[in-house]
């Protein structure tokens, strides 16, 4: 497991300077690491997450807030086999929404606060909120916090299935870790099989999502994993997983781009 820490407390964790690009560059290198089987977000404190960008610095910039390569750490998770985590301790406004957003499971702080800025400040909202958003909170959640720009506290985000569970701030990093950990003991090919799937059926629809299920459970079949969980459910022991092999998440994903490919040609 690995553990990234959103750290400028002197602006609410704003992303200012190289942040964004740094948090892009590690998130991929902890991906690139086969040991690392979760990964963690977090902000500094306990007080905000993230407030967005560094308004000061798009002031002076105005382009970066629209530029892909600046923003594109906000958006990744998705793209990523190792699954991660959102702790999300206090605010997390604009850019930090989104980052939030995009990640696979968000656990909150009683104090957390979530805000989709675009319609307050004349923007469109971008990065996931128009498209992921809705798959995760239905249409009218989604509609009332895009269209008014208001912040939703945490109780309102937890009944809408927007975060996992809440928590005191202080414990949501340890709550984070500690779901981290259950997902890291299970096998880490399946769990990248498994979000592979969703993601597949989330971009894709059920029917793509029915095809490659037996596709990526056939990719998965020829490792070890399968015969180390019975045997260890039989053993009365924990299963000791080995490492996701580093060519099987391009293995997945040719699964479904040949999958989608196939269903398009039927047209």
């Amino acid at each position: 497991m690995r553990v990234l820490t959103i750290s400028n407390p002197a602006k609410r964790n704003a992303f200012s300077g190289s942040m964004a690009p740094d948090l892009r560059d590690r998130l991929t290198e902890a991906d690139r690491d086969p040991s690392v089987r979760c990964i963690v977000i977090t902000g500094d404190g306990t007080q905000s997450f993230s407030s967005g960008h560094d308004l000061a610095e798009v002031l002076e910039n105005p382009e970066t807030a629209g530029d892909p390569e600046a923003n594109a750490a906000f958006v990744l998770a998705p793209s990523l086999g190792t699954p991660v985590v959102g702790a999300i301790n206090g605010n997390a406004y604009a850019a930090g929404f989104i980052l939030a957003l995009n990640c696979d499971v968000r656990i909150a702080g009683t104090n957390a606060r979530f805000c989709a800025v675009g319609a307050k400040i004349g923007l469109v909202p971008v990065g996931g909120q128009l498209s992921r958003l809705l798959h995760l909170v239905g249409y009218p959640v989604a509609f009332r916090m895009l269209a008014t720009g208001l912040p939703v506290d945490a109780e309102y985000a937890l009944a809408c299935q927007f975060v996992d569970q809440i928590c005191d701030p202080e414990e949501t990093v340890d709550r984070a870790v500690e779901l981290a950990t259950r997902i890291s003991e299970a096998s880490p090919s399946v769990v990248r099989a498994v979000k592979t799937g969703l993601s597949a059926t989330i971009a894709h629809g059920a029917v793509t999502g029915q095809r490659i299920e037996p596709l990526l459970a056939a990719a998965v079949r020829e490792l070890p994993d399968g015969g180390e969980g019975v045997a260890s459910f039989l053993e009365k022991r924990p299963a000791e997983y080995p490492d996701a092999p580093a060519r099987l998440q391009a293995q997945l994903d040719a699964v479904v781009a040949g999958t989608i490919g196939k269903s398009e040609g039927d047209r």
